[in-house]
C-alpha cells in the first residue's frame, strides 16, 4: 500500500501527518510527504513573483525535512515531495497520480462566512478528483 500524507505548514500539519504515520504503520504501507507551495504570478508590482515562490518553495523543503524527521522518531522512514502550482488541490492530485498512491491523507481548514459557499476548499477539491481513495483528518 502506497500512503501519501499531504501536509502544509500550519498546526494541523501535526495531526495528519500522526495519522498517516499511524495508517502507515498499521499497513505497512510506504509513506510519501507532499508539501505544495502555492505559485503567486500575480502579486503585483512590489515584489518578485520568482524571488517570492522560490521562498516558498525553499520554507517548504524545511517544513518537510522536520516532517520527515518527525515521522522517523515515531518509526516510519517516508519520502518528502515539495511540488510547486498555482492550485493545491490538482498538484495533490497529480502527485498520488504519479506514485501510483493508495490513499491520500490530508486536513481542512475550517472556512468561514461565504468564503465556505463561494471558494471550494483544496479537501474538497481532492475527493472530487483523486485517482483513490482519501482520508480528511479533522
Amino acid at each position: 500500500m502506497k500512503i501519501l500524507a499531504a501536509l502544509d505548514q500550519t498546526t494541523s500539519g501535526q495531526t495528519v501527518l500522526e495519522k498517516a504515520v499511524d495508517m502507515a504503520r498499521q499497513q505497512d504501507a510506504q509513506l510519501s510527504i507532499l508539501l505544495v507551495a502555492e505559485n503567486f504570478s500575480d502579486i503585483g508590482d512590489v515584489f518578485d513573483p520568482g524571488e517570492v515562490n522560490q521562498k516558498l518553495i525553499t520554507s517548504a523543503r524545511e517544513a518537510g525535512e522536520k516532517y520527515r524527521k518527525a515521522a522517523e522518531a515515531l518509526g516510519v522512514s517516508v519520502k518528502v515531495m515539495v511540488e510547486s502550482g498555482v492550485s493545491p488541490a490538482d498538484v495533490i492530485v497529480k502527485a498520488a497520480e504519479t506514485a501510483k498512491a493508495d490513499l491520500i491523507v490530508l486536513g481542512r481548514r475550517t472556512k468561514k462566512g461565504l468564503d465556505r459557499f463561494l471558494i471550494g476548499s483544496v479537501a474538497s477539491k481532492v475527493v472530487a478528483h483523486a485517482p483513490c481513495s482519501v482520508l480528511v483528518v479533522r
